[in-house]
């Protein structure tokens, strides 16, 4: 039955639910005969050739997985190497995993006796490393291995004097015990042609970064994350660019700026640009230390600063400045600035941060741009008296306690209190007017600022708040939570502050061409002691710019080397220790740099097969003859960066890839509802037409063509050629089966071609012994040519079969055959023909039988 009638019938059958019409009331008045309880049968055979995203699916399945974990950790390698290397091998053979991915396509609706024979990629006996290769894991050097190299001088790097070679047995035996022998690993470290210094070194004073130099003066700390920080170019601008995409397993990503002693700044301030792209979760934090050793940034201790920014996810890829933060707090200490990231694919925490033009130190902000609201409350009334003509005061408990004006020192602000107060006070100060805030990034960056003094703290009392929906009503509006964007100080705790200090800058994007209103909440209790004093003034809305980054970094002094740089190296377990990988090199990410890529990685873009066989000449300017090279690099495809290897050979003067898979086809078939591998084949040539029939019946005539005399293919009565049938052994791609006719088929096309037909010509005399001996020369001779034929058909149409040790692979074909039969009239009967697989891509025939042995063609009932 055809699977969109099967599908039709059961959608049919579901749409009978609830409606009190039963399945059987459906077929009794639709389905004339349809017998309800009789499995419906779909039994075909398909051919399928696998895509480059259906290695990934196989890798990927479920039940694979399961399979591979049952068998240790190097399957486990193994089967995420199909995904990679886009092949399997004897470590993931096909027989094992494709079953699984055969079943998930094919098993809703073909029934058991059906094969599907898959066209795969398996790889070569000599590229079973370059498999391995690109299945290793890679191991991170981390903050506590460079700690053991270096002890107390903070470096995390190797050099010349310190390198790899000399320590990596020692890590990674740490890191795997188990390990067993021919295990492949990369190692991923960091690189300084200068050794650390010990001592005397001076901090930068200032951050400057456009990261037109790349990362280099930024530090990346990524523990066993599989991602990392990466230096990104687009359109003129550089970034650094962080993701959890398609990675396995947490990410936690660390990008550490040098020591910066702001001690000589006057009012610093950091600022950066982000970018924000397909947003899914908050995962950037911005941290400042004054502890970190440089090495381990776990053991440091970090304040955070992301509430001095704004991260908005509805920014849709837009580059906009994320804030402004005062960091006049640090002047007295040396800081390192961190932007760390934190994403898990498996939970959907996969937002593309990119992050440039960061500054520290003074001269952040370069104009004050547009003023959108301003009040310095030195408003008077006719009287002279000082009056809040811009806001709104409004008292939610006791009404004896509001905001009001006070002036000290000629100068005249806000203030709240709820000292002397019998209990609970809540205040607001809101703005009488909403204020505009321009459309998304059109007249720079839009701020709301205050300057702000404290007296007695004691408690926690205020809030800054903004409402697009206020109308009077403090408690009907809605309301946005801005004070974490501010700092607001929790001392003296005995009187006054001596003098008013700007709290921060809070970035309004999310009100960008909206309206919006300005609030400043107060609620204390007398009676419990929350008494702290406010002093608010100089309450701004404006747009400000700031200046662009000049520089790659101006960092005035380095205290890790210059031009640390982040490399890779293979290493193999020989089965007593870790040791670099033979005949291997790993493109860096300077390689790719020098070979003029903006991104660390190939792609359909930027080939590896065009760059590397440069790479090798250069990197190995004395290589001999027949010299082999395993190449492990990066490769970007379908929004994701993967690991990927390919060997090449030297062969006295260019260096050239090897083919690293063979091509295979592997029939599976379902028994029992369930999917194994069966070298033996059955293929049914159905009288139907399909695009399965008319492929056998052509190879049959192609063959024929190509090896026998052209009068086989010539029909004498049309006097016109023929390239769709052919005589000799009775294929014709425009019927549904075999012409085995003895009245036509040696009479009028074996004739022409030079044969002797007269053992045939008493098939229709009454003599049934003469007639039984032309018919049994016929057929025998028929026979014999279709083995012939259909040896060599099957020979073009698989000519990727290879042989099994051990096993007989048998390709079966059914056919019908179009026969005469004594007596009268013709009849079809099916017929199975065997042929065996006796090199790869040659089959022998071996034997006919009919479906239906009633029905044999040489059999006595026949002549009667």
């Amino acid at each position: 039955m055809n699977k969109h009638i099967k599908l039709a019938l059961i959608f049919a059958a579901a749409a009978l639910a609830g409606t009190g019409c039963t399945v059987d009331d459906y077929n009794d008045a639709y389905l004339d005969g349809f017998d309800s309880d009789q499995e419906v049968t779909d039994i075909q055979t398909v051919s399928y050739t696998l895509t480059d995203a259906d290695y990934s699916s196989v890798a990927n399945n479920a039940a694979n997985k399961a399979i591979a974990e049952a068998a240790g950790p190097e399957a486990v390698e193994a089967l995420a190497a199909v995904g990679t290397a886009k092949c399997f091998s004897e470590a993931a053979p096909a027989e094992t995993y494709l079953p699984a991915f055969v079943s998930a396509g094919y098993n809703s609706y073909l029934s058991n006796g059906s094969t599907v024979t898959v066209t795969y990629h398996k790889a070569t006996a000599q590229a079973e490393e370059i498999v391995k290769l690109t299945a290793a894991e890679t191991y991170t050097v981390t903050g506590e291995n460079y700690k053991s190299v270096w002890g107390e001088t903070p470096a995390n790097y190797f050099t010349p004097s310190k390198p790899l070679e000399g320590y990596a047995d020692k890590f990674l035996s740490a890191a795997y015990p188990d390990a067993t022998e021919g295990t492949v690993k990369l190692v991923s470290y960091n690189y300084s042609d200068s050794e650390p210094s010990t001592g005397g070194e001076s901090a930068a004073t200032s951050i400057d970064e456009s990261f037109a130099g790349g990362l280099n003066a930024w530090q990346i700390v990524k523990g066993e994350s599989s991602s990392t920080w990466t230096l990104d170019s687009y359109n003129g601008v550089n970034s650094a660019k962080v993701s959890a995409f398609k990675t396995e397993g947490a990410q936690d990503l660390w990008l550490i700026s040098e020591k910066v002693n702001l001690s000589a700044s006057e009012q610093p301030q950091l600022a950066f640009d982000v970018k924000i792209s397909y947003w899914t979760h908050d995962g950037l934090q911005v941290l400042v230390s004054t502890d970190y050793n440089g090495v381990t940034p776990e053991e440091a201790t970090w304040t955070d600063l992301t509430h001095c920014f704004a991260f908005d996810g509805s920014t849709a890829g837009k580059w906009y400045t994320a804030g402004i933060c005062d960091m006049s707090a640090y002047k007295s200490d040396a800081v390192y600035i961190a932007f760390r990231y934190t994403g898990n694919a498996a939970e959907e925490k996969t937002t593309t941060y990119q992050i440039g033009n960061i500054q520290l130190g003074d001269g952040v902000v370069t104009a004050a741009g547009k003023e959108l609201f301003s009040d310095a409350f030195e408003a008077v009334d006719a009287e002279n008296n000082k009056i809040f003509d811009k806001w709104d005061v409004k008292a939610v408990a006791d009404e004896t306690k509001q905001w009001y004006l006070t002036t000290y020192s000629n100068n005249t602000y806000a203030q709240e209190t709820a000292n002397k107060a019998a209990g609970a006070v809540e205040s607001w100060l809101v703005t009488k007017e909403p204020i505009a805030v321009p459309a998304f990034d059109a007249e720079g960056m839009t701020v709301l600022g205050f300057d702000l003094k404290i007296g007695y703290w004691n408690a926690d009392c205020l809030t800054v708040l903004a409402s697009e929906n206020y109308t009077g009503d403090v408690s009907a509006a809605e309301w946005t939570d801005l004070t974490a964007h501010f700092l607001i100080p929790q001392t003296p705790t005995g009187g006054y502050a001596d003098n008013f200090s700007a709290a921060g800058l809070a970035p309004l994007y999310q009100f960008a061409g909206k309206s919006v209103y300005i609030a400043f909440r107060y609620q204390g209790n007398g009676a419990e002691k929350r008494t702290t004093t406010y002093q608010v003034d100089n309450v701004k809305v404006a747009s400000i710019s700031r200046n662009a980054a000049s520089a790659a970094s101006t960092l005035a002094a380095m205290t890790r080397a210059a031009m640390v740089k982040e490399r890779y190296a293979a290493y193999t377990f020989n089965g007593t220790n870790w040791e670099p990988t033979p005949d291997t090199a790993v493109i860096n990410p300077e390689d790719y740099e020098a070979m003029g890529s903006s991104h660390p990685n190939f792609s359909s873009s930027f080939s590896p097969d065009v760059y590397l066989p440069v790479y090798l000449k250069l990197k190995y300017p004395y290589a001999q003859p027949e010299e082999t090279k395993d190449i492990a690099y990066q490769y970007y495809e379908d929004n994701v960066t993967s690991p990927r290897a390919d060997r090449y050979a030297f062969d006295g003067s260019q260096w050239t890839k090897v083919e690293a898979y063979e091509t295979l086809e592997g029939p599976f078939k379902k028994v029992d509802g369930k999917w194994s591998f069966n070298p033996s084949l059955t293929i049914v040539v159905a009288p139907d037409k399909s695009e399965l029939s008319k492929s056998i019946y052509q190879a049959g005539v192609d063959w024929v063509i190509a090896n026998k005399d052209p009068m086989y293919r010539y029909d004498n009565r049309s006097d016109s050629y023929m390239t769709d049938s052919e005589y000799y052994s009775g294929c014709a791609v425009g019927y549904t089966n075999l012409n085995w006719r003895i009245n036509t088929l040696p009479k009028y096309y074996w004739g022409p071609a030079g044969e002797d037909i007269s053992a045939y010509e008493n098939w229709a005399s009454d003599d049934k012994e003469a007639a039984r001996a032309s018919y049994a020369a016929f057929y025998a001779e028929t026979e014999k040519r279709f083995g012939e034929v259909m040896s060599g058909a099957l020979g073009t149409l698989y000519p990727n079969v290879k042989m099994i040790d051990g096993i007989d692979v048998i390709y079966t074909l059914e056919f019908m055959l179009y026969t005469q039969h004594i007596g009268s009239s013709t009849g079809k009967v099916t017929h199975a023909f065997e042929f065996k697989l006796v090199a790869d891509g040659k089959f022998e025939y071996v034997r006919m039988y009919a479906l239906a042995p009633e029905f044999e063609l040489m059999r006595d009932e026949n002549f009667k």
